[in-house]
């Protein structure tokens, strides 16, 4: 190939990758390279033979390297040949490689593996592939919290109490909520509980996490029944009554719903949120399966069907 193809099409490689062409005196000392003509030797119109060496050819050699040495230095001496092996790779291109897999995504990758196992009850093969996925990425906040679920599950609660802790520290507003529950259900330290989910409630502003309202909508739930435990019936409806705003379809926020109307004397809105109760609250979850029995217990008392 003559030496202006050649060039053309190493212009057309800057261009693309650079967003400009090579300039004239550029272009001069390439030619002249390939004609194998010394620095001394090479007349370009407005530059000395040692600037041409010094800067000019410097910074060409770094643009030429960058564009087609693929790692390597491309020189005067060999930027014929470089061009040249260019021009066979970029004619007959093989297989691009495969992207290597960033440590964040190897992580996530883990983390969605172990998941899949505890759903499918292979306990072990799930704790060995969220152990994998923390050691790869140590500020996985997800791992940290599907962890403490496995450990809260078995009945290991100060573990789960650990990991929900790690996984809070790491910015997760989930982990929060569940935080502020087993404060109030297995440790009964209200004044703990409520500071834990006011950590979250500020959290849940700032994490843009796609259930992010359900998460808050949990958070209110459980800052409500800490509050009732305290007495505090009117500031537990209240943040009761934004949690059904932000998800309606939860067995437990109406049983909580129905106590503090108790309390409160609200008999009429004391069946209705036993009813909601009773509706949507599912005997899987450990909380809910508690209130299906009170609901049933209530509605009973009181008169209502269910």
């Amino acid at each position: 190939m003559e030496i202006e193809e050649m060039l053309s099409l190493l212009d057309e490689w800057v261009l693309e990758k650079k967003g400009k062409s090579l300039d004239f005196a550029q272009k001069q000392i390439i030619r002249l390279s390939w004609l194998d003509v010394d620095y001394a030797d090479m007349n370009i119109p407005g530059y000395s033979p040692n600037y041409v060496e010094r800067r000019l050819a410097q910074g060409l050699w770094a643009l030429v390297s960058d564009v087609i040495g693929e790692g390597k230095k491309v020189t005067k001496k060999t930027s014929k040949l470089a061009m040249e092996e260019a021009i066979k790779k970029r004619s007959h291109p093989t297989k691009a490689p495969a992207r290597e897999m960033t440590f964040v995504e190897a992580a996530k990758d883990a983390n969605n593996r172990g998941f899949k196992f505890k759903q499918a009850g292979k306990l072990i093969e799930a704790r060995k592939q969220f152990e994998l996925a923390i050691k790869i990425n140590p500020d996985n906040a997800v791992t940290y919290y599907n962890q403490a679920l496995m450990n809260e599950e078995a009945g290991k609660v100060d573990r789960a109490m650990e990991l929900y802790q790690d996984a809070a520290f790491l910015g997760l507003a989930a982990a929060y909520c569940k935080l502020g529950r087993l404060y109030i259900i297995e440790y009964k330290d209200l004044r703990k509980s409520v500071e834990k989910i006011g950590l979250g409630l500020k959290l849940v502003e700032t994490e843009k996490i796609e259930n992010n309202k359900r998460v808050k909508a949990g958070l209110l739930t459980y800052l409500a029944w800490a509050w009732k435990e305290q007495g505090c019936y009117e500031e537990a409806l209240d943040k009761l009554q934004q949690a059904i705003k932000l998800r309606s379809d939860r067995g437990l926020t109406y049983g909580i719903m129905a106590q503090v109307y108790e309390n409160l004397g609200n008999d009429a809105e004391v069946v209705k949120a036993w009813k909601h109760c009773l509706e949507y609250a599912k005997s899987d979850e450990p909380d809910e399966d508690v209130y299906i029995g009170k609901a049933r217990q209530r509605l009973k008392q009181l008169g209502g069907s269910n």
